[in-house]
């Protein structure tokens, strides 16, 4: 069983990856780390508690993350896309003023360091909450076992510049820190999240069974999603599932990705290529080794992962 630690900023995708989390009894899901996003941090906050709420977990600790990129600059929301609250037309009934001004960054730490190298962090956000965790206490860090973080695009256009996708862009200063930081990295890019779909028929299948509440609020904030990508997207045939590609990586799932190890490099700074994400890929290139070599998911086998969602 895995022990795993989510760091999301809790708009649709988010709610979709942390569902599967709770529901999949292969996790262990020992906390979730919420910060800014596709929303601010005390919105993200109060859906992650309404979440566990609905699905009866009110015992995963939920800890307060970053408000705002490394640079300090205001962040950039996507109400559009996740809806003003996040989760498109459900409104969480509980204040999100109650998440105002906290931290507990100490309790991620206690975590870590009560479960030594057997903790996974699965950073479906922004990059600046698991940069600040490294910033602060490395040495605590060095116990976690593996992370994967779901960003970038490496040869394929981005999703809110033409280069870049929107976790990295987001924070480019943390993305490239973790990058070039953080040891036993898998990074689960755009090229592979972009084919993670879940159709409108699946969805409906999965409402057809869904029993509990959580499952309940699957297919009105998927429908939301949905519509919201056919501006993005007309024609696509589902909705892209980003953060939930990179939770179903941690798991190790038979030939669901291929992948290759790079050094990757993450531009930043004021210039239309903010956010992009660098490997070197070119014929001949080859796996690279050691701290700031990280494992990039290339390939995703969309029949398996439908079967694993199902």
């Amino acid at each position: 069983m895995k022990k795993m630690i989510l760091i999301a900023d809790t708009g649709i995708d988010d709610a979709i990856a942390l569902i599967y989390a709770l529901k999949n009894p292969q996790i262990d899901l020992l906390a979730v780390v919420s910060g800014y996003g596709n929303i601010d941090r005390e919105k993200s906050l109060r859906n992650v508690e309404y979440l566990l709420e609905l699905a009866n977990r009110k015992d995963i600790p939920v800890i307060t993350g970053a408000t705002r990129p490394l640079n300090g600059e205001g962040p950039i929301f996507f109400p559009d896309i996740h809806g003003v609250e996040g989760f498109g037309p459900i409104l969480p009934p509980i204040p999100e003023e109650r998440f105002a001004r906290r931290t507990n960054f100490s309790r991620l730490f206690q975590i870590i360091k009560d479960n030594p190298n057997e903790v996974t962090i699965v950073n479906v956000g922004r990059c600046t909450s698991l940069a600040i965790a490294w910033l602060l206490s490395p040495e605590v860090m060095m116990d976690v076992k593996e992370t994967f973080i779901m960003g970038g695009a490496f040869l394929v256009p981005g999703n809110v510049t033409e280069v870049a996708e929107a976790n990295f862009y987001g924070d480019a200063q943390a993305a490239h820190f973790v990058c070039q930081t953080s040891p036993n990295l898998t990074v689960v890019p755009l090229n592979v999240t972009r084919k993670a779909l879940i159709t409108p028929d699946l969805v409906d299948f999965i409402n057809a069974r869904a029993s509990s509440p959580i499952e309940k609020i699957i297919k009105p904030i998927l429908d939301f999603y949905y519509e919201a990508y056919q501006q993005l997207e007309p024609g696509i045939a589902g909705t892209p599932q980003h953060d939930l590609a990179a939770v179903m990586a941690a798991l190790d799932i038979p030939e669901l990705y291929s992948y290759s190890k790079r050094v990757v490099r993450v531009q930043q700074g004021e210039s239309f290529a903010n956010g992009l994400s660098i490997a070197d890929f070119r014929p001949g290139s080859m796996d690279c080794f050691g701290i700031g070599c990280d494992r990039i998911a290339t390939e995703l086998n969309e029949n398996v992962f439908t079967s694993n969602e199902e």
